[in-house]
């Protein structure tokens, strides 16, 4: 597989690192925390960099030797299905931390859909986790949006706090797992079907 450089949106401004993997670990320590609600339910504690995460778009790959496993993550859907990530071993898959209440959520939601449409052919599986919502609102985004994906509903955020040191703090965050269930590339901020597209091909064209 060809090393893919990190992608960056013009949405928004990020600060560069000077390699790719300085740029991974200062995504990662920047995660450690307090979930920045898109703009921010939290506005004295939250940094400018964190802030800025939810308004553009950071988008980075992770060599596999840099991968780190997925901690526990279960939950009940909005459909009140129970899920867990461990079931999924053996797929790449996508995770999406979104909410109704969040705009960068909505601006990406067309782009999502779109990606889950074109790469679950190919095996690749889609969950969503919807924080600080209420049910009747995350459907209709469903609804509107057109997601036929699951979501956890995580009304108080306690299942994205499970992630520790890859907790987001910026709303939305999207990761890819490789197929052995560790981390191969996120998103902070909205993406793009362009953009990630490529990433997720890689990741699932890679051998366990």
């Amino acid at each position: 597989m060809s090393d893919i450089r990190p992608r960056r949106f013009p949405t928004g401004p990020r600060p560069a690192g000077p390699s790719r993997r300085t740029a991974v670990t200062g995504l990662l320590v920047l995660a450690v925390g307090t979930l920045t609600a898109c703009g921010s339910t939290q506005d004295e504690g939250n940094s400018a960099e964190a802030l800025g995460a939810a308004k553009g778009s950071s988008s980075q790959y992770l060599q596999p030797g840099n991968r780190a496993l997925t901690p526990t993550l279960k939950g009940t859907t909005l459909d009140g299905e129970h899920v867990d990530i461990a079931s999924m071993r053996g797929d790449v898959v996508v995770i999406n931390v979104w909410g109704s209440w969040c705009a960068p959520c909505r601006k990406e939601a067309p782009e999502l859909r779109k990606l889950a449409e074109k790469t679950e052919p190919q095996g690749v599986r889609f969950l969503g986790i919807d924080i600080r919502d209420n049910k009747t609102a995350a459907k209709a985004f469903e609804r509107n949006f057109g997601i036929t994906y699951p979501s956890i509903y995580d009304p108080d955020g306690r299942t994205v706090t499970g992630f520790k040191q890859l907790a987001p703090r910026a709303v939305p965050t999207t990761y890819v797992l490789d197929k052995q269930g560790r981390v191969a590339a996120l998103s902070i901020g909205p993406l793009t079907y362009r953009d990630f597209h490529p990433i997720i091909e890689d990741v699932a064209r890679e051998r366990p």
